[in-house]
């Protein structure tokens, strides 16, 4: 995957070293501290604010390469607000600001010269409910790619392939590539919108409830999907269900009030949490 400074002109020429992109070493919130050489994504005092509304308070949190974290919390809790800020898709709102930074791969993508369309390109996201494009299946993966130049036929047609295959969904619609996305199922629309960021090339995946509007089937094949993308992807996932939760993902992040109650090992922290306020939320005493 090719290099990219992730900002505007050469206002970030201090970050990059002979066309690499620099990693500072972060430290991890969580009780068993993370191995620094391989935190892909990271938070330092990340304070998101909705006009004077302070949403998300000063939050501090490391994300390892190649492994799912998993953000968990009672609705209206910030959990999506923050997944959201990491590829600054909360800049859509009005009146929203963010304070604090965002560092991947040692860059501050909250700097004022980053570049959003890089970012967005490096830190992929899929929303709640399938979105696709009124377009073919074909034009849907395509895309982002067709967005950012890629004119010729062959490639495109290798790309949306390679995509469809990562999301687990080529041996399902590679006979009708041209026919509607909007005919897909739900599930199907679901992958195909993995498809659609994975075509983009990201390191990172944003999935916001991705299985929250799909019956237990097409569930179970997202959370296999998501198993399998960890293998070339970094995932962070919002879920308001907690044996999803325990199921796919390697870390857990519980927030409470627009804070970060507890970071760790999903294992230890469904097991042996060391707040009380997690513990009361795992066990069902919470409210």
């Amino acid at each position: 995957m090719a290099t990219t400074t992730l900002m505007k002109e050469n206002k970030a020429s201090s970050n990059v070293r002979s066309g690499a992109v620099t990693m500072t070493v972060p430290e991890s919130t969580s009780e068993k501290p993370l191995k620094s050489e391989n935190v892909i994504l990271k938070t330092n005092s990340l304070r998101v604010f909705y006009g004077n509304h302070l949403a998300i308070k000063n939050v501090s949190a490391s994300f390892m390469e190649n492994r799912v974290t998993a953000l968990i919390g009672p609705s209206g809790c910030g959990k999506s607000t923050y997944l959201r800020s990491l590829n600054r898709m909360n800049d859509e709102i009005p009146g929203c600001r963010i304070e604090g930074e965002i560092l991947y791969r040692g860059i501050d993508l909250n700097h004022p010269q980053a570049n959003v369309f890089d970012i967005r390109k490096r830190i992929g996201m899929v929303f709640q409910r399938p979105n696709p494009f009124a377009k073919s299946i074909f034009e849907n993966v395509a895309f982002g790619s067709k967005h950012h130049g890629v004119k010729n036929k062959q490639l495109l047609e290798e790309i949306v392939e390679k995509s469809l295959r990562k999301a687990a969904l080529w041996d399902e619609v590679k006979d009708r590539l041209h026919r509607s996305a909007l005919a897909l199922s739900g599930g199907q629309q679901q992958r195909l919108c993995i498809a659609r960021a994975l075509a983009m090339e990201p390191d990172v995946l944003l999935l916001d409830e991705p299985a929250s509007a799909l019956d237990p089937v097409s569930t179970g094949k997202v959370e296999e999907l998501i198993q399998e993308l960890k293998k070339d992807y970094t995932v962070i996932i919002v879920t308001h269900n907690m044996q999803q939760a325990a199921r796919i993902s390697d870390y857990t992040a519980f927030f409470y009030m627009g804070e970060l109650v507890e970071f760790g090992e999903t294992t230890e922290l469904f097991t042996n949490p060391k707040k009380k306020q997690t513990e009361d939320y795992i066990t069902g005493n919470f409210g």
